[in-house]
């Protein structure tokens, strides 16, 4: 199961049933889901941080109002750092009231947004899609991946199904001698070399291997090069967790002797995860294993701190060995969805906003969203091309602007409104992320995992079970044994109660 990083339980599906009847029957607040004395409405938003600084200055400012004029709302955007996200997202599940934005972003098909829905909190939007040029054209196989009881609470975040992969420093490794990486084995050799053979050729001893953060995403998609489940697979005709197979284990052991040869930093799970790529750009780092673009953003910023010498490549799938074949973790087509609360108290006020999520997928908002302002985050050349900034820190006053967006019909810079003039590595970022689709692994319970009632009542903490073992035996905190007896607390604790509901909505 993915994205454990909640940290409460039961009670938080009690607490958003008693929030969800509070929006349903308290009236809510007048201010927040209302028009102001133009008749524009009032539409708050929670979504996510990932820079630390969204919508920089007075330019993000005017990008903002210009959003607001083009959409016809007055725009509150709740910018939530993705560290604290989930707690954040609780709290507000479950405080209800004039607090409650009507559309929240979400990464993952969570309990609480389960429990939310199941609860009353959230409106099921699917009857009104038709009505929207957009969202109408909405995938329905991704679609599917969302539901929850078979109903259709959100509109999903468009995403390129291959777009998880490796970055590393091809420049480094060519000074040592290592061809392009296939197979763990010459990820592991790339990572041992990158540590102890000066790859730098400062004669200090002050670089290492793989970069991680608190975020698990990259440990996730590094368990499937080893052939494990993303999530859940089948065993033996049976649906299964990650951490029930050989496999997941073999990867966590591989892990570890990373952590202890000092191949990763052992203090990983306390960094924010918006610090991913600051010891490749400080070049201390040579490796990231995450969304391909994360990567190409790092060969970005040398480029535009004039910095020569470092450069990056790619590796989509990889094999556990020589007789295996490549993978990687898929996406499931999205990267979460945005939910519509019942602070929007009417079916017009869903409308508004499913009419401003639509909105957002007009050429000017996609235009605006992924290069934005002409003439000061990218210009039009001569035969019509878009080159866009590579500064990083200009590029904050507008780059956050992409969260508002559900990229209904394209993933993110696959738009036909535009042709872009880019760099090399740019086309072989994409040529990656779509070659990537081949190899990579869906997880068969995405759209049917909150169909348990086990895991709705009970799967933040059985997320949280897994999650804490596996980060704990990966840096050396517990041994097998303590390891396999948190598997045992977790199949005591309802584990096994989820998997024969899961199992059961499966056969179906």
């Amino acid at each position: 199961m993915k994205k454990r990083t909640m940290k409460r339980s039961i009670a938080m599906g009690l607490a958003v049933i008693t929030a969800a009847g509070c929006l349903t029957g308290c009236g809510g607040s007048e201010n927040q889901a209302s028009t102001d004395a133009n008749g524009r409405y009032n539409l708050k938003v929670m979504t996510y941080d990932y820079s630390g600084n969204p919508m920089k200055g007075e330019t993000g400012a005017e990008i903002i109002e210009k959003v607001e004029d083009y959409t016809g709302v007055n725009l509150d955007v709740m910018w939530t750092p993705k560290d604290n996200y989930n707690d954040k997202l609780n709290l507000i599940l479950a405080g209800g009231g004039e607090d409650m934005p009507q559309i929240i972003a979400t990464e993952t098909k969570s309990p609480a947004i389960i429990n939310a829905a199941k609860a009353g909190a959230l409106w099921d939007i699917e009857e009104l899609l038709q009505e929207f040029p957009h969202l109408k054209n909405s995938k329905a196989v991704v679609n599917d991946n969302i539901r929850i009881d078979g109903k259709l609470y959100g509109i999903y975040r468009g995403r390129a199904l291959g777009r998880y992969g490796m970055t590393y420093r091809k420049d480094w490794a060519d000074k040592l001698g290592l061809e392009k990486p296939e197979t763990v084995e010459d990820i592991y050799n790339m990572l041992y070399a990158f540590t102890y053979g000066d790859p730098d050729g400062n004669g200090q001893d002050d670089t290492y291997g793989l970069t991680l953060t608190k975020d698990t995403v990259p440990l996730d998609i590094i368990q499937t090069w080893f052939g494990a489940p993303n999530g859940w697979g089948e065993v033996d005709g049976k649906l299964v967790p990650d951490h029930q197979t050989e496999e997941y284990l073999e990867c966590l052991k591989w892990l570890r002797k990373l952590c202890e040869e000092g191949l990763i930093k052992k203090d990983f799970p306390t960094r924010d995860a918006a610090t991913k790529a600051d010891d490749l750009k400080t070049q201390k780092a040579g490796m990231i294993v995450d969304a391909i673009d994360d990567g190409r953003r790092v060969a970005d910023y040398f480029e535009n701190q004039g910095i020569v010498g470092p450069e990056m490549d790619f590796v989509g799938a990889v094999k556990a060995d020589e007789n295996a074949e490549p993978r990687t973790m898929a996406t499931l087509g999205c990267q979460g969805f945005f939910v519509i609360t019942k602070a929007a108290k009417t079916e017009d006020d869903v409308r508004k906003c499913l009419d401003f999520l639509d909105k957002m997928n007009d050429e000017e908002m996609m235009t605006l969203a992924n290069y934005g302002l002409q003439d000061k985050h990218f210009k039009l050349e001569a035969d019509g091309k878009l080159t866009r900034s590579h500064d990083a820190t200009l590029n904050q006053e507008y780059q956050a602007l992409n969260q508002l967006v559900s990229y209904t019909e394209y993933a993110p810079n696959t738009d036909p409104y535009v042709t872009l003039n880019e760099t090399e590595i740019y086309y072989k970022q994409q040529e990656t992320i779509k070659n990537n689709e081949q190899y990579a692994v869906s997880d068969p319970t995405a759209g049917i995992l909150g169909d348990s009632e086990e895991y709705t009542k009970n799967g933040v903490a059985l997320d949280k079970i897994i999650e804490d073992a596996r980060i704990q035996f990966i840096v050396g905190q517990i041994d097998e044994e303590q390891l396999k007896a948190q598997w045992d607390l977790w199949s005591k604790s309802g584990g096994d109660k989820v998997i024969e509901e899961v199992n059961a909505v499966y056969a179906k």
